[in-house]
């Protein structure tokens, strides 16, 4: 059956390669400048047509070409034969089918190819009975440019036969092409790609164009919505370059900065929007001026992107070039056709030609592209963007393969201390560039030294990890060798001290160094990663080059961890209690007042001390919370004290980091004004580390609760570096001399010298002074010569309850002096 089919189609070939022989010398041309006469004025004027010397006629630019063809010459079989053509884009086109000097059958095509046949719209014919005298076909063509066009011969049964196969074709391209471009559409929701949308738009309106042009349109829509997209025809070849620009564009800006010719291009994209919408319902000549126009404004705009761009994107562009190439080269003979350089009828074969080449050299880029997309997001998957080391995955699945192996290795993890300062002071990419240098150094340090296990003496190239913005690790093979770690950090830390040179000024840094090692400190990736870190949070407490896991750490780092989850739950639970530590003045025995101390205990922590839960409420953002316990219960306390002692005063501690919260402000004036309080008689105690800061700013704050009318006491002094002379410019009301200072006051002449000194200084500033930490009756007698004004102290009393605290208070009201009563 297919070799019958195939000896048909020979055969069809050579008739008509046959018939061009005989339509020479039977047919013949006229061309009508006027565009005037009807078909009965060129019936009378036939004698007027000059034989045709050529095989294709050619249609000079918009005149009325008419071609007669006497098929009465032509065959002597009395079969019915078919005259058909391929109609040129955008022309008019009428056939003539006429009997002894009468029209006896006529075919019109317009411009937009709307025909009553359908089968008409794609190949426009005429038949008739061939041995007929006297009979003729009058052929009628009128093009917007110069053009050749040509007529074919077959019998009928062929052209059904060439119709059909022609149909098919027309439907395998236009579907393939509304395919590839839902795929992009559908493809850009999925990822997000607006170049591939972009894309998909300008292959809908390549199809759109190419099913007006061969009429094939009329045959998937109905007449008259073909109708209605053909008429527009100019536009969408126009729209076609505009979505090009745009897909070019949005492809390369999302790999590059904007730049002055990104702008031009957009500008251009824009303009051909505007000249699609002028070109709607315009004459076909104008309308085709505008196309050529369209073309050759878009081949030079992506010639220039192209050249622009070749440098950075050099693979990228070519494949680019290589897929735009067969529609550039369509364009620039489109434009040679409007202009009258190239006259060819052959438009619609080269176009469908052109566009299939295109779409299959696009579809590959598309396919390159997203394959490398792909190997990107792969890539980056295990990859560090800034500095393409191997990430935290890639070294966990290292850390398995070794660990399924029963390899013997050790993690060393280091940290840069100064990568963010760096970033502050120089930016963000000058810092990577910084970094991605010493990285390299590193590199070249560690490949040179190698990896040396206990077992094997062959060397291996070391891998860089990067954990996360400031943690690196290198692994080690072989057991667990101390001298070898030394040798590591050594090259660690020689090539981060060493540094590199930016803008003449030496940029160098240090590094903390973890370690842990598997099997001995763990059996798993994830553990020893998790305890590398817990020994490199280690090193930052302590001044070795650099610290190996200890399990005692480990201990550690587990109970701040079941602290810091506990806090919260232990506040909202009411487990915290604020104990009161008796202050008495020193020079009248009297009890002055006490301060506020925060104590817990948790049901299964037992007693956690304030210097290990405080900073871990810090650290942990839980801090405000506590302080404005503090304060609640504080404050509620100080109402029912001063109702019995009315003289009384609180001191309540206050964290550095709520001291400039405006909330934690306006909660204490709050309570103050409704427990009726007089805020004379709160003192809020500030550590000193927290004065040693911006001066202005503290300022500020302290004023801000010093307008309140509550005093301010600096505590724990003499524990930083700040003066007398610079902490009463901020304004305290006290100064608090620190325990370690009171405690062996007794034995430490030094510790006498400083006391005595602090008390002196601040009462020449006019603070008052409040001793902590006093153990006995004599650093209690001593105190009172050195004037301190109030003191603390076991001596006097340890922190108490509240309801201790009032018993205490009862029985040393009974006594002049707070001294005698403890001395009894």
């Amino acid at each position: 059956m297919g070799i019958c089919k195939a000896i048909r189609g020979i055969v069809l070939c050579l008739t008509m390669v046959m018939s061009c022989f005989s339509q020479a010398s039977s047919t013949s041309t006229y061309l009508d400048v006027s565009n005037l006469k009807s078909i009965d004025d060129i019936i009378k004027i036939q004698n007027d047509f000059t034989p045709l010397q050529e095989q294709q006629p050619i249609a000079p630019k918009l005149v009325s070409t008419w071609l007669k063809v006497d098929v009465s010459q032509l065959t002597a079989s009395k079969s019915s034969q078919v005259i058909y053509l391929d109609k040129p884009i955008n022309s008019l086109l009428e056939l003539y089918l006429v009997k002894q000097g009468k029209v006896v059958q006529k075919v019109s095509v317009p411009k937009n190819n709307s025909s009553v046949s359908r089968l008409q719209s794609i190949s426009p014919h005429i038949t008739y009975q061939s041995a007929e005298p006297n009979t003729q076909v009058y052929i009628h063509l009128r093009a917007p440019y110069t053009v050749k066009f040509d007529y074919h011969i077959m019998s009928e049964v062929d052209f059904k036969e060439h119709s059909q196969t022609l149909l098919f074709w027309y439907g395998i391209e236009l579907g393939l092409l509304y395919f590839v471009a839902l795929s992009l559409v559908s493809m850009a929701l999925l990822a997000k790609g607006k170049h591939l949308a972009l894309l998909g738009v300008y292959i809908s309106l390549l199809a759109i164009q190419c099913s007006v042009n061969n009429g094939s349109i009329y045959f998937y829509l109905p007449v008259g919505v073909g109708k209605a997209i053909a008429s527009f025809n100019g536009s969408w070849l126009i729209l076609a370059c505009a979505s090009c620009l745009a897909y070019q564009q949005s492809y390369f800006s999302s790999m590059r900065d904007k730049n002055t010719l990104s702008y031009v291009i957009w500008g251009i994209t824009g303009s051909l929007v505007a000249i699609a919408v002028i070109s709607f319902g315009i004459q076909a000549s104008l309308s085709n001026q505008f196309q050529a126009l369209a073309c050759l404004v878009t081949s030079a705009a992506l010639i220039a992107m192209y050249y622009h761009m070749r440098r950075e994107f050099k693979e990228d562009i070519w494949l680019m070039a290589g897929a735009w190439l067969p529609m550039l080269t369509l364009g620039l003979v489109w434009i040679g056709v409007q202009l009258g350089i190239i006259a060819n009828g052959k438009m619609l074969e080269i176009s469908r030609l052109a566009i299939a080449t295109h779409i299959l050299l696009l579809m590959f880029h598309v396919f390159i592209n997203d394959k490398k997309h792909k190997e990107r997001i792969v890539f980056y998957s295990l990859h560090d963007p800034d500095t393409g080391l191997s990430n935290r995955f890639a070294l966990n699945q290292h850390l398995r393969k070794l660990a399924q192996g029963n390899t013997h290795h050790t993690l060393l993890l280091f940290r840069p201390l100064v990568i963010k300062s760096i970033r502050m002071n120089i930016g963000i990419e000058q810092a990577n560039k910084h970094l991605n240098e010493l990285i390299s150094k590193l590199y070249l340090q560690l490949d040179t030294y190698g990896t040396v296990t206990l077992s094997d003496t062959t060397a291996t190239k070391t891998e860089i990890f990067r954990l996360d913005d400031t943690t690196f690790g290198i692994t080690l093979l072989g057991k667990l060798s101390l001298s070898q770690i030394e040798q590591y950090v050594c090259i660690l830390s020689g090539v981060f001290e060493d540094g590199i040179e930016y803008k003449g000024t030496r940029l160098v840094d240090e590094i903390e160094v973890g370690v842990a090692h598997s099997p001995i400190h763990a059996k798993t990736a994830e553990g020893l990663i998790q305890r590398a870190m817990l020994a490199l949070s280690t090193k930052a407490e302590h001044s070795d080059r650099w610290q190996i896991f200890d399990l005692a750490n480990s201990v550690i780092s587990e109970r701040r961890m079941r602290i810091s989850s506990a806090i919260k739950e232990a506040i909202d639970d009411d487990q915290f209690s604020l104990y009161l530590q008796p202050q008495v003045n020193l020079a009248t025995g009297k009890v002055f007042g006490a301060e506020g101390l925060l104590r817990w205990f948790h049901p299964k922590l037992g007693q956690v001390p304030p210097d290990e839960f405080i900073p871990i409420a810090e650290s942990s953002g839980l801090i405000h919370a506590l302080t404005e316990l503090v304060i609640e219960k504080g404050l509620n306390y100080q109402k029912q004290l001063i109702e019995q002692y009315p003289g009384h005063v609180l001191s309540l501690n206050m964290s550095g980091k709520d001291l400039a919260k405006k909330e934690l402000l306006v909660h204490l004036i709050t309570l103050v004004n409704e427990l009726n309080l007089n805020p004379s008689q709160i003192v809020l105690e500030i550590t000193e580390s927290v004065t040693i800061a911006n001066e202005s700013n503290l300022k500020n704050v302290l004023d801000d609760y010093r307008s309140v009318g509550v005093k301010l006491a600096i505590d724990d002094f003499g524990t930083g570096y700040s003066s007398l002379a610079y902490l009463s410019r901020l304004g305290f009301d006290e100064l608090k001399i620190d325990k370690q200072f009171i405690m062996d006051i007794e034995t430490s002449t030094s510790n006498q010298t400083i006391a005595k000194a602090m008390s002196d200084m601040a009462h020449s500033l006019g603070l008052k002074v409040v001793a902590e930490g006093i153990e006995s009756v004599e650093s209690y007698t001593r105190l009172q010569h050195y004037g301190c004004d109030y003191g603390q102290g076991y001596f006097i009393a340890k922190p108490l309850a509240f309801d201790e605290y009032l018993q205490w208070l009862y029985k040393v009201s009974q006594s002049d002096d707070v001294k005698r009563y403890l001395t009894l």
